[in-house]
């Protein structure tokens, strides 16, 4: 089980230009729980995984341009009967053996080229042939160049350029959700601390319910009040100590959602009370122009980036199938030569290409034959409906990102709209909340003076108990409130992690050292 340091300090959360957002919280040890959660959290696991797959799609879509090598080995025999008057022979007879080994490559221009040698052995029938068996022997070179469809870099190289971009998207999926990772472990310990300090806060409250159940208790004994005020007191202690459950379960089931994301590496006993200091004064100084933050969250927001790249996939896409509108229109080149050897049919025949298989690879070199051959090869679908009706696709689409771009920008102005209204009010929430408190502490406390002089009695005490504590536990809550928009408000601007001085890198490679 790791140790979370809990090293308490205080700082600045949110900066902005020209002006700072104050908030006091324990950086370290929220910074800690985050740190935890990037490097144990699944759904973060997860995405690395994408990541290494989109890394090996890559290599996949560069793989065909390798050069590959080719080999192959075939028998053949055959006997066809016929019937001649230029002969007596009434059927052929041939047997043959042939080899070919070779290499060739695709480039990126969309050229193929391939460079084979063939090397066969036959043997037949035919006198008219003077080498019975005989070996040939030719090395053949071969490019097949496109010149209007499937030519071009940008055309042939549209998967591999789609899949560098799947991976960029990969990657910055995987950091939007440590982003979201990281908001979602502040949410929670944030909540949790407040839990926490309610959970004391009922505690609390059950404590002066006992007390002022046992100060009853005893004015009844002596006489001094009714029965009645003794039994106010004890069903107030029980709704409070029903109260201070289902505070306590709460807390329960907030830290072990907290603990969820953390891949239940945290204790459950881990002290969070003191995560976030809610006995500090808050202060909040002027905001800077809505636009400058708009600016500034549109450079770090990681789903406009994502959707820039969607943009460009699209515009990719539009570029080939603007080129498969146009025919197919190959230049076929091929060049060769080759060599002859075998073994003459009868021993009057003299041959020059008297000889083994081995024999034919320096007729070969000397060029004994050739062949050459150029051509060119077309075709187009009439109407070319397909290729037209993908281009129109491909535009499309291209439209409808464009069109999810502005509404993203719109959807992020909108949030920072919101958040910058969410953190106003929630400061002035937690001022009017402390406010509150001041006032109720200070009408419990008139209160319980007018009991002791026999002016007041339970009813009225546990009323004015009821809204200190109430009044507390709002306070709690608006600064919960407070410290989440905060949260929210560095999200939002892409800068959460930034907030806490985390790198993912970083804390990549130290998990990566801890595995080993």
């Amino acid at each position: 089980m790791r140790r979370i340091c809990c090293c308490y300090a205080l700082f600045i959360l949110l900066i902005f230009p020209g002006c700072v957002l104050a908030m006091e919280t324990d950086e370290q040890s929220v910074r800690s729980l985050i740190i935890l959660g990037l490097q144990e959290n699944l759904g973060l696991k997860i995405e690395k995984t994408d990541v290494a797959r989109s890394e090996e799609a890559i290599i996949v879509e560069e793989a065909q341009f390798d050069a590959l090598f080719f080999a192959k080995a075939q028998a053949e025999k055959t006997r066809t009967p016929y019937e001649s008057t230029l002969s007596n022979i009434s059927e052929s007879k041939s047997e043959q053996y042939t080899g070919q080994i070779g290499i060739s490559r695709r480039l990126k221009s969309g050229l193929i080229s391939s460079l084979a040698l063939d090397s066969f052995w036959q043997s037949d029938n035919d006198t008219s042939d003077n080498l019975d068996p005989r070996y040939r022997t030719a090395l053949t070179f071969s490019l097949t160049q496109p010149l209007l469809r499937d030519f071009g870099q940008d055309t042939n190289t549209t998967d591999l350029r789609i899949a560098r971009n799947n991976l960029s998207q990969s990657a910055l999926k995987q950091r939007l959700q440590a982003q979201l990772l990281a908001l979602q472990i502040e949410l929670l310990s944030c909540q949790l601390a407040g839990e926490s300090k309610i959970v004391e806060l009922q505690e609390e409250a059950v404590s002066l319910a006992k007390d002022l159940y046992s100060a009853n208790q005893r004015r009844f004994d002596t006489g001094v009040i009714p029965v009645s005020e003794v039994q106010q007191a004890e069903t107030e202690l029980a709704s409070r100590e029903l109260s201070l459950s289902e505070a306590d379960q709460a807390r329960e089931l907030n830290l072990s959602e907290l603990n969820r994301q953390l891949n239940h590496s945290l204790p459950l006993d881990f002290p969070v009370s003191e995560l976030y200091p809610f006995d500090a004064v808050l202060s909040l100084a002027e905001l800077p122009s809505e636009q400058q933050l708009f600016d500034l969250a549109r450079k770090k927001n990681l789903t406009l980036r994502l959707a820039s790249i969607d943009i460009d996939t699209t515009a990719i896409e539009q570029t080939f199938y603007r080129n498969q509108l146009k025919p197919q229109l190959d230049l076929n080149i091929q060049a060769g030569i080759n060599g002859l050897s075998g073994k003459p049919r009868t021993s009057s025949v003299n041959s020059s290409y008297e000889g083994n298989w081995t024999d034919s690879f320096p007729s070969t070199i000397a060029a004994d034959g050739y062949e050459w051959g150029i051509g060119i090869e077309f075709s187009l679908p009439l109407g070319n409906r397909a290729a037209k009706a993908k281009l129109n696709q491909a535009k499309l689409q291209h439209k409808q990102t464009m069109y999810q771009q502005r509404d993203l920008e719109a959807e992020l102005r909108l949030s920072l709209q919101q958040q910058i209204i969410n953190l106003r009010k929630a400061f002035e929430q937690v001022k009017i909340a402390e406010r509150f408190v001041g006032l109720a502490k200070i009408s419990l406390q008139q209160e319980e003076r007018r009991l002791k002089e026999g002016l007041s009695d339970t009813f009225r005490i546990i009323n004015f108990q009821v809204n200190m504590i109430n009044a507390k536990i709002g306070r709690i809550n608006a600064m919960v409130q407070y410290f989440n928009s905060v949260a929210q408000m560095n999200f939002t601007r892409g800068i959460i992690l930034e907030q806490h001085d985390i790198n993912l890198t970083q804390v990549a490679e130290e998990n990566s050292l801890e595995t080993l």
